[in-house]
């Protein structure tokens, strides 16, 4: 039986336990000191590693001298790991995630939140909503938000719709990170739209010129930002979003996806993966 070295905690989820461990001899790594960890890699044939559990990214320098073969994410990003001398698993473009709405109702969370913790109280009722991304996520968005909102908006990035840049008060950020996105959102952007506007991301830190964006907001030329994600999420450095207080900003440690339910599903999900990949 091959064994799994988890980099963040499983045994919450009882579910999932009962199954990775009907399958896989489990190592609980989590509570490790760095050291530690590392000379137990050496006993892993795969690592365990969700990104909303660790503030570093994967490398092949920490997995030189291991057998690991494979690192396990339940996930759809990947940027915790940059290890290349090893593959990995995942649930990006997974049906799974279609039955995964925890992303989707922390974002409707925001929502609700920001304009409370400001002086600008409203009622979504009155107010347009603009999603730009209408991918799977930005989809779930919209048909938990439509309810509460006067009129939701769609966009995908490459698009230009005058109604949305005119109309929205909100605006959701549901775009997938590439190359073409990085800090995609910034003065530029923002200078598009007619209103001043609350913004929520659950994308990924790195769509958003976070330099920018806090200008903006002392300035008060948005009126809000609620980020579940920030840029320097798993490296040392700690981005300046985190060492900024504003009435106006609001940051959650990248939880959007950590609902007990979503993690039973996502975690299942690519164990089930791992089994078919390798045949176990």
């Amino acid at each position: 039986m091959k064994t799994i070295g988890f980099l963040t905690p499983y045994r919450h989820l009882p579910e999932f336990r009962k199954t990775v461990s009907n399958n896989f001899n489990c190592l609980d790594l989590s509570d490790l000191t760095d050291k530690e960890q590392q000379q137990l890699f050496k006993e892993c044939d795969y690592l365990f590693a969700a990104p909303n559990y660790i503030n570093y990214t994967i490398t092949d320098k920490m997995l030189k001298g291991t057998k690991v073969s494979k690192i396990i994410t339940p996930s759809t990003g990947l940027n915790h790991i940059e290890a290349q001398s090893v593959g990995t698993v995942h649930i990006k473009n997974d049906p799974v995630l279609n039955n995964i709405w925890s992303t989707a109702e922390h974002n409707l969370y925001l929502m609700l939140k920001l304009p409370r913790q400001t002086n600008n109280i409203v009622e979504l009722h009155s107010k347009n909503l603009g999603i730009l991304g209408h991918g799977r996520l930005g989809s779930m968005v919209k048909r938990l938000a439509r309810p509460l909102f006067n009129k939701v908006y769609v966009m995908d990035k490459n698009h230009n719709k005058p109604e949305f840049f005119k109309n929205i008060d909100f605006l959701s950020i549901n775009i997938d990170l590439n190359e073409d996105n990085i800090k995609l959102i910034g003065r530029k952007f923002i200078k598009k739209f007619s209103k001043k506007l609350f913004i929520v991301n659950t994308s990924r830190g790195e769509v958003v010129d976070e330099k920018e964006i806090l200008e903006l907001l002392k300035n008060k030329q948005i009126l809000g930002y609620a980020t579940d994600v920030i840029q320097e999420e798993h490296t040392n450095e700690s981005s300046i979003l985190k060492k900024t207080r504003l009435d106006n900003l609001t940051i959650t440690p990248h939880i959007g996806g950590t609902a007990l339910e979503s993690q039973e599903k996502a975690y299942n999900r690519v164990i089930e993966k791992l089994k078919y990949n390798e045949e176990i």
